[in-house]
């Protein structure tokens, strides 16, 4: 019995990890999460390099202040998420082909990151409903919130120490085409630098953190709730 509870603790605390992870970087996909990192970083301006092959009607650079970059990456995000069919950029396109290619792979995963999620979702829900009925909710909550914090925090700790090495390792796990690797004169990576994605990691990771833990101490609380409840009555 115990190693059975053990199984679906783990199951929950998985479905949770991967539904909040998944939920927490759609929210934070949001240009209000790009001008908040850009102000914290001091990166509200970037320069643009013009592809050679629209430097006669678009120029040599493109200078864009924080309103028109957090407009880029509305665009791009929307794109990405699945709320829009079709990337465009600003009228002289900052973009090549293999960026525009990368960032359709880019828009593959995340929509199979929904998928799974839905998935998670639909776990998280039987398994809760599944020991409700056996009046054990509540444990199989706080349990699978805890562990589920726990695997995010050690994740987390991970990225902090070796940030480079995860973020190339994901990238060679769901791009294994390779097209992910851009020159550093890249505007892909101008507009998306290593400041972003590191904030963006920190937040996702840290959210999912605190609501995790917010939810197992709920379920605690219920719990002593319920225990002096039935106490009293007896």
């Amino acid at each position: 019995m115990t190693t059975t509870y053990r199984v679906e603790v783990a199951i929950f605390a998985i479905a949770l990890a991967v539904f909040g992870l998944v939920a927490l970087a759609l929210i934070w996909s949001g240009d209000w999460a790009y001008a908040a990192l850009a102000n914290a970083t001091g990166n509200t301006t970037a320069t643009f390099v013009i592809p050679p092959e629209r430097r006669e009607a678009c120029g040599q650079e493109m200078v864009m202040d924080l309103t028109r970059l957090r407009e880029l990456h509305r665009v791009w995000a929307a794109y990405v998420v699945g709320a829009s069919d079709f990337p465009f950029g600003p009228a002289c396109s900052l973009f090549t082909a293999d960026e525009y290619a990368h960032m359709a792979d880019v828009r593959a995963v995340f929509r199979g990151a929904e998928y799974a999620a839905a998935l998670a979702l639909f776990v998280l829900v039987f398994r809760v409903a599944r020991a409700r009925r056996r009046g054990d909710a509540l444990r199989l909550v706080r349990a699978g919130s805890l562990i589920a914090a726990g695997i995010v925090a050690v994740i987390g700790i991970a990225a902090a120490v070796a940030f480079d090495p995860l973020f190339l390792l994901f990238h060679e796990v769901f791009f294994p085409q390779g097209n992910f690797l851009f020159a550093p004169d890249s505007n892909l990576i101008r507009l998306y630098p290593e400041w972003y994605w590191q904030g963006i990691t920190a937040g996702v990771g840290l959210s999912f953190i605190a609501v995790a833990l917010l939810v197992a101490g709920a379920a605690h609380w219920a719990l002593r709730r319920r225990s002096n409840t039935y106490t009293r009555a007896a």
